[in-house]
């Protein structure tokens, strides 16, 4: 029998996507910021349990999530000629209207062709505008259509039926409306700041920092920013959403905010063009950076250390192969072995072994990561 889908007493269960090699640092947010009853970490993001509302309190307190999906029902996988007879057994009034447009991913076997699921599940919800949407239940998904987004998922002999909370990405903040030339998703950013250890009180330097985004992303979580303030979501369309919550929920998560971030952050570049673009994202970010054109190679700590450098220096295939990139990464590996000796380093670089050779840094961890489907590697020193 599936789960009950009407009881909005029950506690809930979800499944919260990240990008490939966060998923246990997303492990460690959620426990920090959610305290759910239950956490796991999985291939491609985490599963929670807890109290209802969880959904609404992931989208807007999670930074490394990609996307909040709620499970709606469980239930054994049927043969694929019961399948419209299981799926009616599922009601969908929690979440769906019955007017609004209805999409379906799917992640299912061979043994289900996706027409025929489709043409069931249409019938079975009385849905005959129903169409199929891409895949929910991997981090890089981006777009999905304006309605209300169903996956149902078949693994281990079970079928799960659950529905996308969060819209649009939740990388896409709000804040970001201007970009550089290789600009790097938020949650990224955020995961990298994880990663390394950063819990806001301690100075942190971006020698090359672009439009902003591990800046902006260190203040969100040095002044206990919610990353999902300023943004809608899918789940204010469900029936059965309850606004004035939800309102409750957002202005306290406001005022637990605090004025000024609990560590100074500095970002430095060569383009004068992207320091523009770094101040005016903080701006609409609610914080204010300091910001300074300086070249790496001379750039020295603007503030006593200890410290966090944090930098996602250019890639060939980002940014064009003209630029003299090993010199580059020569001179930051100098700067961070010279200049800023005695403070950490968090650099996402491409695997290249050419590149990871230019910076010199023999004592650094690794971590392998993906930027955009690029193959890329987190160094660490001084930890």
């Amino acid at each position: 029998m599936p789960l009950p889908v009407n009881d909005v007493h029950q506690r809930e269960q979800l499944f919260v996507s990240s990008l490939p090699g966060l998923e246990a640092a997303l492990a460690d947010e959620a426990r920090a910021v959610l305290r759910p009853a239950a956490v796991r970490a999985v291939t491609g993001g985490v599963e929670l349990e807890g109290e209802p509302g969880l959904h609404e309190e992931a989208n807007l307190r999670l930074r490394l999530a990609s996307r909040v999906l709620l499970r709606l029902a469980e239930l054994p996988t049927p043969p694929p000629a019961q399948l419209e007879r299981t799926l009616a057994s599922v009601s969908l009034a929690r979440v769906w209207d019955g007017r609004t447009p209805l999409h379906l991913s799917l992640a299912l076997s061979r043994a289900f062709a996706p027409a025929a699921v489709l043409s069931a599940a249409a019938r079975a919800w009385r849905a005959p505008g129903l169409s199929r949407a891409g895949g929910l239940d991997g981090g890089e998904t981006e777009e999905v259509a304006a309605g209300c987004t169903l996956l149902l998922r078949e693994a281990a002999g079970r079928l799960t039926l659950s529905v996308d909370t969060s819209g649009e990405p939740l990388h896409r903040r709000g804040y970001r409306q201007e970009v550089s030339r290789a600009p790097l998703r938020e949650t990224l950013a955020a995961g990298v700041l994880r990663l390394a250890g950063y819990d806001g009180s301690e100075p942190l330097v971006d020698p090359m920092c672009g439009s902003g985004t591990f800046l902006i992303e260190a203040g969100g979580m040095s002044q206990g920013i919610a990353p999902g303030l300023s943004r809608p979501f899918a789940f204010e369309s469900f029936p059965q959403h309850v606004p004035a919550t939800w309102e409750q929920r957002r202005a306290r998560a406001k005022g637990e905010a605090l004025e000024r971030p609990r560590g100074s952050l500095h970002g430095f570049d060569l383009n004068a063009g992207a320091l523009g673009t770094a101040r005016r994202n903080a701006r609409r970010a609610g914080l204010t950076l300091a910001l300074e054109r300086r070249d790496v190679r001379v750039l020295t700590p603007p503030v006593p250390g200890p410290g966090l450098l944090v930098a996602n220096p250019p890639y060939g295939k980002r940014v064009g192969e003209a630029e003299d990139l090993p010199g580059l990464y020569r001179a930051l590996g100098a700067t961070v072995r010279g200049a800023f000796a005695g403070w950490r380093a968090a650099l996402l670089v491409p695997d290249d072994p050419a590149l990871l050779q230019a910076l010199a840094l023999p004592d650094s961890s690794r971590v392998p990561l993906r930027n955009g489907g690029l193959r890329c590697v987190l160094l660490q020193t001084g930890r």
